[in-house]
């Protein structure tokens, strides 16, 4: 699931006095920061303040726009420095406390995050970008309530932005409001038309509701914006396929494969649709296709066996399904089916020792047939 950061590092810079004539004064150096910082040259400007801070180190205005400096060129531990010098010089710069806050959420260090964002939240309870970061550090957290109710209180305060209702979405599908989810993801998509995810959310939330048609819809809405995403064409088929639409499933999951031909689950959804279908040998290279990345999986083996032994192919079958308990000595339904390839290939003494292997594994469809292989 995507986890969007909120940026706003773009703030309103102090500007000094104008300078005099003569020798170059800290305000010189001060005001030539802030032209710098406003043609977005941040390194230059970082060292015009830091001339500035030599020539005056109370100037506070100057620690303050150079963390924010630091934080557009994502040198966290420089601008939380700062933002430090600034509140020592002036505890109740409220906007101190939020881009530090905002600068620790950036290196994933949630606890300090929501820590000093509670401070910037004390000292101006107005600041409602406050909320918003604090609400994105909670979520980073696993506490998705709080979050929520940050983010709800930035919205009310006017802060109608795509990635707070996205955000806020995320937080309650964890909580399994799935309508308040809906809600916020449309909300987030009106922002941003432009935006898939929006859709591709709301399309897994209808999945797991199994409301299929209204998944469709939704991937379909995404795929028109972002073609060339093979998890769209993954999800679509697999909605398709729960509505027994298989032909066109089945189009989906190679539409999927074109884009990526190792899609594990597309691979393997196609595969189970192929055999369903009785395209045995296309299923058989699907999971052949699998094993190329996984050739430990002993699951892998026994159901390409299945493929082989349904397509008549019986030595394949075998070697599949011994290779499957290869790798999984308790693999019970890889016996059985190896004990139906013995039976095929004649070889009723190995077919019994299977069938019996099954039973002693506790495998129950085993009962039903020992006395017939074994006789």
């Amino acid at each position: 699931m995507r986890l969007i950061f909120l940026y706003f590092v773009i703030v309103f810079l102090w500007v000094g006095e104008l300078p005099g004539q003569g020798e170059k004064t800290a305000i010189d150096f001060y005001n030539k920061g802030v032209e710098y910082y406003n043609a977005r040259n941040y390194e230059l400007a970082i060292a015009s303040y830091s001339t500035c801070i030599e020539k005056d180190p109370a100037y506070i205005k100057a620690y303050y726009n150079r963390g924010n400096c630091s934080l557009n060129i994502q040198q966290y531990d420089k601008a939380i420095s700062d933002f430090k010098k600034t509140i020592s010089l002036d505890p109740d710069f409220s906007k101190a406390y939020l881009y530090q806050g905002y600068a620790h959420l950036m290196k994933g260090d949630y606890d300090s995050s929501i820590q000093i964002l509670s401070k910037a939240i004390d000292k101006d309870p107005g600041l409602s970008k406050s909320y918003i970061h604090r609400g994105t550090a909670y979520m980073k957290s696993g506490i998705p309530d709080k979050a929520i109710t940050d983010l709800t209180t930035a919205i009310t305060k006017g802060e109608h932005s795509y990635a707070t209702f996205l955000n806020r979405a995320i937080c309650k599908v964890k909580i399994n409001d799935d309508a308040g989810a809906l809600a916020d993801f449309s909300a987030a998509a009106d922002l941003k038309p432009d935006q898939y995810v929006t859709s591709f959310e709301k399309a897994k939330i209808y999945l797991r509701l199994q409301k299929y048609h209204e998944a469709i819809a939704e991937l379909s809405v995404a795929l028109r914006k972002n073609p060339s995403d093979a998890d769209l064409y993954h999800y679509r088929g697999y909605a398709k396929l729960m509505l027994e639409d298989n032909a066109s499933a089945l189009t989906d999951y190679n539409l999927c494969l074109q884009i990526d031909p190792n899609h594990k689950q597309g691979l393997k959804n196609k595969a189970l649709l192929s055999f369903k279908i009785g395209k045995f040998d296309d299923a058989a290279q699907d999971y052949t296709n699998l094993l190329k990345t996984d050739s430990n999986n002993a699951e892998l083996y026994m159901l390409r066996g299945t493929c082989y032994l349904q397509s008549e192919d019986y030595d394949k079958a075998l070697r599949d399904f011994s290779d499957a308990i290869n790798h999984k000595s308790d693999f019970a339904e890889a016996y059985f089916n190896r004990a139906n390839a013995y039976t095929k290939l004649l070889d009723p003494k190995k077919a019994c020792s299977d069938i019996k292997e099954c039973v002693r594994l506790g495998y129950g469809p085993a009962r039903a047939h020992v006395n017939s292989v074994c006789n």
